[in-house]
């Protein structure tokens, strides 16, 4: 019995320790990517005012729908990255770069 007692109790010891640590994990991967706040621009701007978008990709994006910036900010990533014919990694930095365009405005 105490041989089971001694083999048992470290383990039960880390899944305490898990069960209380799993808030902490949670929160901070969760925090990692947080989301910037969606703001208003000036009406008919295009996307070519985000850099890194050039004629060729606007021409690609408008034809998804995604023809001025404050579409592409609120577009999905997925959505913009088909449309583009890009990277999911490209088409968040887009949707980032639209977002902090919005707020500079």
């Amino acid at each position: 019995m105490k041989k089971l007692v001694k083999i048992l109790a470290p383990l039960v010891v880390g899944a305490v320790l898990v069960w209380v640590m799993r808030e902490r994990f949670v929160s901070i991967a969760a925090s990692e990517d947080p989301e910037l706040p969606v703001f208003r621009v000036p009406p008919g701007a295009s996307v070519e005012v985000v850099s890194g978008i050039g004629p060729v990709y606007s021409r690609r994006l408008a034809k998804a729908g995604i023809d001025d910036v404050t579409t592409l900010a609120n577009a999905s990533l997925d959505a913009v990255a088909e449309a583009a014919g890009v990277s999911v990694a490209k088409a968040r930095a887009w949707i980032a770069r639209a977002r902090i365009d919005l707020l500079m405005r």
